[in-house]
C-alpha cells in the first residue's frame, strides 16, 4: 500500500544508518518503504516488549551525529508498505497514545521509533521492559 508522509530529519537518517547496517552500501538500490517494513519484521516479535519510551530519548551513534548535517533534510514522500506491515504500524500508533499519554498519534513518529528500535537491535542495544527482560 502507498501512503504519503512527510518523514523528519532524524527519520531520514535513521533509513540511511538502517540501509548502511543491512546492505552495507548507501547506494544499494532499496525503497524507504522496503526498508521501513525490513525494519518492522526485524523488531515484530519483540513489539510489545520494547521500551519505547526508553528508545525515544536515547541518542543514537551515527544517528544522532549525522542529524546534525545541514545537507538533510525532512523529506516528503510516498511510502510502499506491505499491507501487514502497514497494519502493523497502525497497531503500534494506537498503542503509542497510550504509552506516550497522548491522544494523537502520528503514523512518521511510529516510522521513527520503529527505525530506531531496528538500528538498536541490530547493534545489540534493544531496550526491553523490565518485567519482560530476564538479564535484569
Amino acid at each position: 500500500m502507498r501512503i504519503q508522509m512527510r518523514l523528519s530529519r532524524p527519520t531520514v537518517v535513521a533509513i540511511q544508518e538502517y540501509k548502511q547496517i543491512k546492505f552495507a552500501d548507501p547506494k544499494a538500490k532499496v525503497t524507504n518503504g522496503y526498508l521501513v517494513g525490513m525494519a518492522y519484521k526485524a523488531i515484530q516479535n519483540d513489539l510489545d516488549r520494547i521500551d519505547w519510551k526508553a528508545i525515544n530519548s536515547m541518542d543514537i551513534r551515527n544517528v544522532i551525529i549525522n542529524y546534525d548535517d545541514n545537507s538533510l533534510s525532512d523529506l516528503q514522500t510516498a511510502l510502499n508498505l506491505e499491507a501487514a506491515v502497514l497494519d502493523g504500524i497502525e497497531i503500534l500508533q494506537i498503542k503509542f497514545k497510550d504509552i506516550f499519554s497522548t491522544k494523537k498519534m502520528f503514523k512518521p513518529f511510529v516510522i521513527k521509533l520503529l527505525l530506531f528500535a531496528a538500528i538498536l537491535k541490530e547493534k545489540d542495544k534493544l531496550t526491553l521492559l523490565k518485567e519482560e527482560n530476564n538479564n535484569e
